[in-house]
């Protein structure tokens, strides 16, 4: 029996850094399944984070399933995929030969210089739009395995994104979307084509880079192997995907100029929408979904990271309360946090846990806990951990806000962690502004599904199907004293970091031992 169209589902996945989400939606939006597998990250150095690339697989698999449960899968018409920075090494079946290499990884330092040195750092920001940095984009950790991995190098056959590698595994085709190539550092962000000169005078093979496509592209349809793996129906039309954080502007609505979307996931994302290609080198930037466009990206490593730091170190009287009990162990967190008062008494975080990029562009950043006394409690540090977030993505907002563009009018958070009214007020009084919260929390995951949506024809154009699955928001209003305080704070946190810059350097080229074994 055929399948009206109307009645037809959409299926959004999201590979994030520590799990894959997906959610299984009606064409207006209206969710009605969702899964979530974790994964873990690894790191065998200081600098270093890694995932095995079939522990995404596995995660999709596991969150596809449990989005279907209960549902007719023959309804799903289309999937999307969205995803965060990463590069896996692939061999001819798109199987990992190497665990990839994240976007918190520093590992490539030494080739960031190297290679500006051959393509000339003015160069690499002209073609590409993005400064050259380690983790965030492909093009060091390319030339990391090609220096270092020189075997595995020549046996890669494709260096593929997560989500071009959850693609491949639906599809058998490695494919890479347009806005995910940007942060390869090898395509030319305003021609929309691989930059054919870098590779040449890098040494690096063209072929090794997989099939560029626009993102609402057909990169292929879900194999036999992948409906029995995941229950989807077999045949159905998988998108080229969708850099998380564009998704996330699909699923909320927010892709004109003058709006500015904050979304609180591992990292969090505020975003820039662009008519003109005028790139700001402390932002990320990428190709828009429309044409004509382009998205800058305030990029902050140190959010939900920290948190999740804090919760597996710190946090333990939380984590067995919540295991205990139905209450989420970050909501203990931020109630906690709520019992100090807004300033911390002068605690201040610098959540560069993992390096930092916008604005400073530092991977040899590490956090620092400014102004610990013996008076300090754990509250003052859970909310240390909550304000100095905040902090870092008021500079963001504040870069957004000094471009010579339509003035901010808008500004809308979403996102896992924009669950938490406790952090949302401090964002909100930090900013001083009023903020629109997004009642879903799985924007990337809808946008994902939007984009699938638009690759199969299930919608007319992309204003029309923003327009059918927007979210209501509630509003949050800034307190006025709170402000006032964080506005006294702020600038400590903006000195703190050229004050420690040189430190953190120092720090690097001290040889220390790794972690030791127990009986070591």
């Amino acid at each position: 029996m055929s399948i009206d169209e109307k009645e037809r589902l959409l299926l959004g996945v999201d590979v994030g850094g520590t799990g894959c989400k997906t959610a299984v939606y009606t064409l207006n939006g209206e969710m009605l399944g969702e899964g979530y597998s974790e994964y873990g990250l690894s790191s065998n150095a200081p600098g270093q984070a890694e995932v095995d690339a079939n522990d995404w697989w596995q995660g999709a698999i596991d969150s596809i399933r449990e989005a279907l449960a209960g549902l007719d899968a023959e309804r799903v018409g289309a999937v999307g995929v969205g995803c965060t920075n990463g590069f896996v090494p692939v061999d001819r079946d798109a199987r990992p030969l190497h665990p990839a290499i994240m976007l918190w990884d520093q590992r490539a330092v030494a080739e960031v210089d190297r290679i500006c040195e051959v393509l000339g750092r003015e160069e690499i920001e002209r073609v590409t739009g993005n400064p050259a940095a380690p983790g965030a984009y492909g093009l060091p950790t390319i030339q990391w395995f090609k220096e270092n991995r020189p075997e595995l190098f020549a046996a890669t056959h494709k260096f593929l994104v997560p989500g071009g590698f959850i693609v491949a595994q639906l599809t058998g085709n490695l494919t890479i979307d347009l806005s995910r190539a940007c942060t390869t550092q090898l395509f030319d962000i305003r021609r929309q084509q691989w930059h054919e000169p870098f590779f040449q005078k890098l040494g690096i093979p063209l072929d090794k880079m997989p099939e560029l496509l626009p993102s609402t592209a057909v990169a292929g349809t879900v194999t036999a192997e992948a409906a029995a793996a995941t229950g989807l129906p077999a045949g159905i039309p998988v998108a080229a995907g969708i850099t998380d954080t564009i998704g996330a502007d699909i699923g909320a609505n927010c892709m004109s100029p003058g709006e500015t979307l904050i979304i609180m996931g591992t990292a969090a994302r505020v975003t820039m929408i662009m008519e003109e290609p005028q790139f700001d080198r402390r932002f990320m930037n990428f190709v828009s979904v429309e044409p004509g466009r382009w998205v800058g990206l305030g990029a902050i490593n140190g959010v939900g990271s920290a948190l999740r730091w804090l919760r597996d170190v710190l946090a333990i009287e939380e984590q067995q309360a919540a295991a205990g009990g139905d209450d989420d162990v970050y909501d203990l967190i931020t109630a906690h946090a709520a019992q100090a008062p807004p300033g911390a008494e002068g605690l201040i975080l610098l959540p560069y846990l993992a390096g930092e990029r916008t604005p400073i562009w530092d991977p040899r950043a590490r956090g620092l806990l400014f102004g610990l006394t013996i008076s300090h409690e754990r509250s003052h540090i859970y909310r240390a951990f909550l304000e100095g977030p905040a902090f870092s993505i008021r500079q963001a907002v504040e870069i957004i806000a000094e471009k010579e563009q339509p003035p901010l009018e808008r500004i809308t958070i979403g996102g896992a962690a924009a669950k938490s009214a406790v952090w949302n007020k401090i964002i909100a009084s930090v900013l001083g502004r009023p903020l629109q919260v997004l009642s879903g929390t799985h924007v990337e995951v809808l946008g994902a599904a939007v984009v699938g949506g638009l690759a199969a024809g299930l919608f007319p154009d992309l204003r029309t199907a923003m327009e059918r699955v927007a979210q209501p928001t509630t509003q949050v209003e800034p307190d006025a004293e709170m402000h006032r305080i964080y506005n006294e704070l702020y600038p400590l946190f903006v000195d703190l970091y050229p004050q420690v810059a040189g430190l953190y350097e120092r720090l690097g080229g001290v040889e220390l031992p790794g972690r030791l074994e127990i009986g070591d």
